[in-house]
């Protein structure tokens, strides 16, 4: 690989700057034609590393986070049940204090928001002229949703297939299970929509953005508690305002802003015993994710705990960065694991549940689901059939769908041709299509996955809004 298409892998391939059409196409480089050693080599000395390395660790601990809540099984009367372990066993809400890693993501996703918009637009002191915010947009949403159009097209036949065959109702239930995690591409998508106006405005004052922003969400998480139903519908508004302090934090971190050794340790220590408190003393539930029949829900819409929790994993997270960036840059293996673990890790996200529901029913198939109360040590045992079943089929279908993911990361840029309005109205229309997907009824799994084939086909693969 010449020293031209090295300096071009270390920004894009890498996920922090854009790779220059000019540089890299289809035509002279395929993403097949790629080796880990390469893409490895490709990255700075002065990389932050331990960013590559939370985003995969955050991909594969939600994996294992959403197989460890599912409770598929056979009641006493050979009934089949379906659900959330975590509305039988309340008890074990403990673990999604290990595996609720969001906020830790929405860092990463600022930090590296911050460092690709600076190479957009260039430095303060050199700023390029031509550069948009609408196509450092396009090609962002672009390279997350070609991954979802995968699964959003194999669900579409499924759903077809099966109410020709008389199971359309099963399969489409089944659509919405597979589609669980896609509430976080939902609330991504505004993200990164409102990044490039963001980065700017937080930058012109750090400490005033970032009181505005708390008291704002402090704000309306009390309404959430005002008995009013009006003032109870606003609190949803931290939907957006909560995740988007997360990556306003990723900002401040890029900045070098945020405190650093003993410092953040301390900063760290009090987050979590303020994020015990709240849950112990507090109105909100020790669970960190949200499941059926839970009151002052966590993350629907974000609220103060998580946001104390999320503060708290992810100082932690930043506390122990330099020595994995160092770890990293001197072990050239563990650097190559992380940056293929990055090469598919949007692939392993979307579609561990697909994975996890033909795991259930290969199990079923066979009369060996979990029989035993959910959270007792039997259940776990009837249960580890399922985690290996599952890895074995994503694994599979992984070594399919990430050459997509992994064509979207290395394709050329194109403009978005049109202004900044029609990209909000389609990026708006993208997040309601995917939230609902993820958290609506079954009789709007299709409306909401047409919607997302015809955005991707008819607006956003080519940036050009038709008619």
């Amino acid at each position: 690989m010449n020293k031209t298409a090295q300096a071009a892998l270390s920004t894009k391939a890498l996920s922090t700057k854009a790779l220059s059409p000019k540089t890299l196409s289809p035509k002279t480089l395929s993403p097949t034609a790629l080796s880990l050693k390469d893409m490895a080599g490709a990255a700075k000395t002065d990389r932050n590393r331990a960013v590559d390395f939370y985003r995969a660790v955050a991909m594969l601990a939600v994996a294992l986070g959403h197989w460890a809540a599912i409770s598929v099984g056979l009641d006493a009367n050979g009934e089949l049940i379906a659900g959330n372990a975590l509305e039988y066993a309340p008890s074990m809400s403990w673990i999604t204090w290990l595996f609720q890693v969001m906020p830790l993501f929405f860092v990463v996703g600022g930090f590296s928001s911050a460092m690709s918009l600076d190479s957009h637009f260039g430095t303060p002191g050199s700023p390029k002229a031509d550069a948009r915010p609408q196509d450092w947009i396009i090609a962002r949403l672009r390279r997350m949703v070609a991954p979802a159009i995968t699964l959003a097209s194999t669900w579409a036949v499924l759903i077809v297939a099966g109410y020709a065959t008389g199971m359309g109702a099963i399969i489409a239930a089944a659509a919405t299970a597979a589609a669980i995690p896609l509430w976080f591409l939902s609330n991504y998508t505004i993200d990164t929509a409102l990044a490039p106006f963001v980065l700017p405005r937080f930058r012109k004052n750090p400490a005033r953005f970032a009181i505005a922003g708390l008291t704002v969400f402090g704000a309306l998480e009390a309404l959430r508690f005002s008995g009013i139903p009006v003032l109870h519908h606003l609190a949803h508004l931290n939907w957006v305002l909560g995740w988007l302090l997360f990556q306003v934090a990723g900002f401040a971190w890029r900045d070098g802003l945020l405190p650093t050794g003993g410092k953040l340790a301390a900063v760290a220590a009090t987050l979590w015993t303020t994020a015990i408190a709240a849950v112990t003393l507090g109105p909100w539930p020790t669970a960190m994710v949200h499941f059926p029949g839970l009151e002052n829900s966590p993350t629907h819409p974000p609220s103060l705990a998580l946001l104390l929790f999320g503060g708290a994993y992810s100082a932690t997270a930043l506390f122990f960065a330099p020595a994995i960036s160092a770890f990293l840059t001197k072990n050239k293996n563990a650097w190559s694991a992380v940056v293929g673990a990055n090469a598919i890790a949007m692939s392993v996200y979307l579609w561990h549940m697909t994975a996890a529901i033909a795991a259930c029913a290969i199990m079923l198939a066979f009369d060996i689901l979990p029989t035993a109360d959910v959270g007792t040590f039997a259940w776990w045992m009837q249960k580890l059939p399922m985690f290996a079943i599952a890895s074995v089929i994503l694994v599979g279908i992984v070594a399919k769908v990430s050459k997509v993911e992994q064509a979207a990361l290395l394709a050329p840029r194109t403009p978005w041709n049109g202004g900044m309005p029609s990209l909000f109205a389609a990026a708006a229309l993208l997040s309601v299509a995917l939230k609902f997907w993820a958290g609506g009824s079954v009789a709007v799994v299709g409306v909401c996955i047409a919607a997302l084939l015809g955005l991707w086909h008819g607006v956003l693969k080519d940036g050009v809004l038709k008619g």
